[in-house]
């Protein structure tokens, strides 16, 4: 079970990382964007790959090493993505963020919906690994 759950803390990484070269080279150079989208966005990479991702990155390093910091990374990983999913659906449901290109708006939900999924799944599964 570590190594599925290790293999899932790097896809989620990876992905944080590949939403945010997808920002920068398409998203962010599109002047039609809803008001405050931009902004909004932009505040986020820091949180994402200053935090999240090196937190999914230890918590599945560790978990393959069967090493204590693993857990411990997973579960801050985990509790990382529930709140950056939060903020972002609470931003989308507010300013209209489901609403727009179907590509966004896919994009949108399903980053959403990994955060508030996957996020309970890595904090659970290192609680009980404690």
């Amino acid at each position: 079970m570590d190594l599925m759950i290790a293999g899932l803390e790097i896809f989620m990484a990876v992905g944080f990382i590949g939403f945010w070269i997808y920002f920068f080279i398409a998203e962010n150079k599109k002047p039609d964007q809803r008001e405050g989208y931009l902004e909004f966005e932009r505040s986020f990479p820091l949180p994402d790959l200053g935090w999240a991702v090196p937190c999914l990155i230890l918590g599945a390093i560790g978990l393959i090493m069967n090493e204590k910091f693993g857990v411990f990374f997973s579960i801050a990983g985990g509790s990382t993505m529930v709140f950056l999913g939060l903020l972002d659906i609470s931003h989308n449901l507010q300013y209209g963020g489901y609403s727009g290109e179907k590509f966004e708006i896919i994009l949108n939900l399903v980053v959403n919906l990994f955060c508030i999924i996957f996020g309970p799944i890595f904090m659970i599964y290192g609680w009980s690994n404690i």
